[in-house]
């Protein structure tokens, strides 16, 4: 296996486990400041005064959070301020990432599957050809199996 590879391998991993993981960290309704601030007993003036800023940033930036409009760089500063950490992750919507890659793979193939059986019914050359539902799967496993990435493109 190259280094590529085993790089993408590693990195297709830790997505997935990010991604099993954060199925139970649903964002709290209130925020992941306000429910921290609960859980640990600190309220807006405490936590302003470690942050050196007004009660009243603190309270804008705990709306911004439930807006989905706080930096990141500003999460970090408050759960830090708070004795947390903050912890992100892109992960799937669904499923293991390698479905994500696979459906990719699958569209590239398409379009080249479609292309070269166009050309061949034009030069009469089509008969005996398998469907190409399987032609499609061969090649999106074989572009994967290759380690393309072409087929973002």
């Amino acid at each position: 296996m190259s280094v590529t590879r085993a790089k993408q391998r590693q990195a297709q991993e830790r997505v997935n486990q990010a991604g099993s993981l954060a199925k139970s960290l649903a964002k709290p309704v209130g925020g992941w400041i306000a429910t921290f601030q609960e859980a640990i007993g600190m309220n807006a003036p405490a936590l302003a005064e470690r942050l050196g800023i007004s009660r009243n940033n603190i309270y804008a930036a705990i709306q911004n959070e439930q807006a989905g409009t706080i930096s990141l760089n500003q999460m970090e500063k408050i759960a830090e301020a708070m004795g947390g950490r903050l912890v992100y992750a892109i992960i799937p919507r669904e499923g293991p990432v390698e479905e994500i890659v696979m459906a990719q793979a699958r569209t590239k193939a398409r379009r080249i599957i479609q292309r070269t059986r166009a050309h061949m019914a034009l030069e009469e050359q089509s008969e005996g050809l398998r469907s190409e539902a399987e032609m499609v799967e061969d090649l999106a496993a074989d572009i994967i199996r290759e380690g393309r990435r072409d087929f973002w493109q």
